[in-house]
């Protein structure tokens, strides 16, 4: 199923590109940008319906080049790309069709037509599987009579932070079991945590949290995909309980959660419990670390261009996750 749900002139894009900080470049058209519903499965392999958003060049041109964009870290369902009119991220996307793309982005679980349920953070399975099955409804929705817009036979993966991540998960499935039917032309992935497993570790080895909301959502979306006992009580002291669990509904900002969980800079053992950063600092919580490793998506080999991008400075996603990825050797094995 789809919908229209806005138009971009390439006035207003040329705006939004100034507004970003980017020089050199303009849009040469505007932008149509129309919300699409797919089947997916989710954590437990059952098919749901979810949703994301496709922007076409306006007016059309025929023979566009695809980049599938997957988007960082959201909080709230109105910044899903799907959410037009509230989201930051559907702007980019029309930023990219008016530079001449067929721009694809999908909402992943727990946004958009999904967004009942909580969203799978940082799972290379359902980001990759969602991702695939947005794209491949994007091929069906360009087919349509009434769209029939040409690809030219480009196909480019990029995002950043958990769409960093997302996108070298997309790319190792594409490669290693799609490779005919998505042939990428290139991929760049910006600051993902590629190797969860240090990265985790790391955060967790900190005095204090200097983004808590992104370890909070963490530890709350894995709990929900691999503990048939919920452990939160486990992980965070008790008067944090409720908020980790309350709070990452998609109705909180990331402002509101972040203070309700202490603060940027919040003491690492105000927030979590001190037995526990005992236990996985040190030789326990192995069924914790072996779900974490499962998760870990940098060793292997891309067979086309991927450049990787990463501040060295970022205090969220450490830059060694990008080195690893490079050198494909994890310093926590």
């Amino acid at each position: 199923a789809w919908t229209e749900t806005g138009t971009l002139e390439a006035a207003a894009l040329n705006t939004a590109i100034a507004n970003l900080g980017l020089t050199g470049v303009t849009a040469g058209s505007g932008a149509t940008c129309y919300k699409l519903t797919y089947g997916t499965p989710d954590v437990s392999g059952v098919i749901i319906n979810a949703s994301g958003l496709v922007c076409l060049p306006a007016p059309r041109s025929g023979g566009n080049p695809v980049i599938s964009y997957q988007h960082g870290t959201i909080f709230q369902d109105s910044e899903a790309p799907s959410s037009f009119f509230t989201s930051g991220e559907a702007a980019l996307g029309a930023v990219f069709a008016g530079l001449g793309y067929i721009a694809v982005l999908p909402d992943y679980i727990g946004y958009g037509d999904s967004s009942a349920k909580l969203h799978p953070y940082v799972h290379a399975a359902t980001l990759a599987s969602a991702t695939v099955n947005m794209n491949r409804a994007a091929r069906t929705f360009l087919a349509l009579p009434n769209i029939n817009v040409a690809r030219n036979g480009q196909f480019f993966l990029t995002g950043y932070s958990e769409g960093g991540y997302a996108t070298l998960a997309t790319q190792r499935l594409m490669q290693q079991s799609l490779a005919s039917e998505f042939p990428v032309t290139a991929s760049e992935p910006g600051a993902g945590p590629y190797d969860l497993s240090s990265t985790t570790r790391t955060i967790l080895g900190l005095p204090n949290q200097p983004q808590p909301v992104f370890a909070g959502f963490f530890f709350k979306a894995y709990d929900t995909i691999y503990n048939t006992t919920s452990q939160i009580t486990n992980y965070f002291v008790a008067p944090k309980v409720n908020i980790v669990n309350t709070y990452f509904d998609g109705s909180f900002t990331r402002s509101e959660i972040r203070d309700a969980l202490g603060g940027a800079g919040v003491v690492t053992n105000t927030l979590f419990n001190q037995s526990f950063l005992d236990s996985y600092l040190g030789a326990g919580e192995t069924a914790l670390k072996a779900r974490i490793a499962e998760n870990d998506i940098y060793d292997w080999a891309p067979q086309v261009p991927t450049p990787l991008f990463h501040s060295v400075d970022d205090d969220t996603v450490p830059f060694a996750n990008t080195t690893t990825a490079l050198s494909g050797k994890s310093r926590s094995r």
